[in-house]
């Protein structure tokens, strides 16, 4: 359903050109959810807006269903892209109550149909009550969905998400989360969200493009992404673990291993022993961060029973099918 061909997004300042997205290419099945994850700065919302037809490409092709939506020198308009978009802060009309805001983009339809349509997306957002209510009198949580249903109506091909969840509190973040996956399946949209927060990527999204520097350097699903993370970055970024080297876990060869705390377990008859820096609980247990002889620090959960000191020392086994090789830097994987 969307394809993005080596795209590059930039603009131009006074002593040349500052390329904020480069060779940027993902494929999206319809139906299919998307995450382009990564920390402030590094492209994520400069493609999506490329995609949405706010910012033109200088090379490579953006298609939604077959048809050209950019390419160099060529920009189809927003509005005729069939791209619906949620904006970060919702954007809901405060002088509208929820119902107008719904059916603003409705305007070709007939006053009927357009009733119809807004019924069918309060119903799909769980929200069938508050037709006649206004923005303020929403929670944030119910001000998303309101924004959610307002970008659905016009039956987009593709729906477009900016940082969805970041206006809301943790607690709420993670309901909703769940939530808006649930009403994009349901509704059997394709979708394309950016976030910084790799907790909402998992939760949200089949294939997640983990970007840095404005490229993304592994597109994946959360699962191959956790396990079998591309390079160093990416497995620093995904998920708890530290990058060491070989050599820090007693193991022989050259390069660097990706060590998941699931990857080391406390156990007296274990060959390498680590230093206890600090043990914290973190229901049911505790999280420990350890210190190796060689300096190089990794973590560990532990069962409710152990609670090390600071300062003891911790025997440890590897759980080698939980390890993840990295090989010298510049080497083939």
């Amino acid at each position: 359903m969307l394809q993005l061909d080596a795209i590059r997004v930039g603009y131009p300042t006074v002593d040349g050109f500052h390329v904020v997205v480069d060779d940027l290419s993902l494929a999206l099945p319809a139906g299919g959810i998307g995450c382009l994850l990564g920390a402030s700065g590094c492209g994520k919302t400069t493609a999506l807006r490329a995609i949405a037809g706010f910012e033109p490409v200088q090379a490579g092709s953006i298609r939604l269903d077959g048809g050209m939506l950019s390419s160099a020198g060529r920009t189809l308009p927003p509005e005729q892209r069939g791209v619906g978009m949620m904006f970060q802060d919702y954007a809901l009309f405060p002088h509208l109550d929820v119902a107008a805001n719904i059916a603003f983009g409705l305007r070709g339809m007939d006053k009927a149909a357009r009733r119809a349509r807004v019924d069918e997306m309060l119903a799909l957002v769980g929200l069938e009550g508050e037709a006649r209510v206004f923005p303020h009198e929403l929670s944030g949580g119910q001000q998303q969905r309101i924004a959610l249903a307002r970008a659905l109506a016009p039956a987009p091909k593709l729906l477009l998400l900016d940082e969805p969840f970041s206006n809301l509190d943790v607690d709420t973040r993670e309901r909703l989360a769940i939530e808006l996956r649930g009403i994009l399946k349901v509704a059997g949209i394709t979708a394309l969200l950016v976030t910084h927060d790799q907790a909402e990527a998992f939760v949200v999204a089949d294939a997640i493009g983990v970007m840095d520097r404005g490229r993304i350097l592994q597109w994946a699903g959360p699962a191959t992404l956790y396990a079998r993370p591309v390079d160093r970055f990416v497995a620093g970024f995904i998920g708890r673990g530290s990058v060491v080297p070989v050599t820090a876990l007693g193991l022989p060869g050259d390069g660097d291993v990706l060590v998941r705390p699931q990857a080391l377990v406390a156990d007296a008859a274990g060959g390498l022993v680590a230093e206890v820096v600090t043990c914290s609980f973190r229901g049911p247990g505790q999280v420990a961060q350890l210190r190796l002889a060689s300096g190089d620090m990794v973590e560990i959960d532990l069962p409710p029973e152990l609670m090390p000191a600071p300062g003891s020392a911790l025997a440890l086994k590897l759980v080698d099918d939980a390890l993840v090789l990295f090989p010298p830097r510049g080497k083939a994987r």
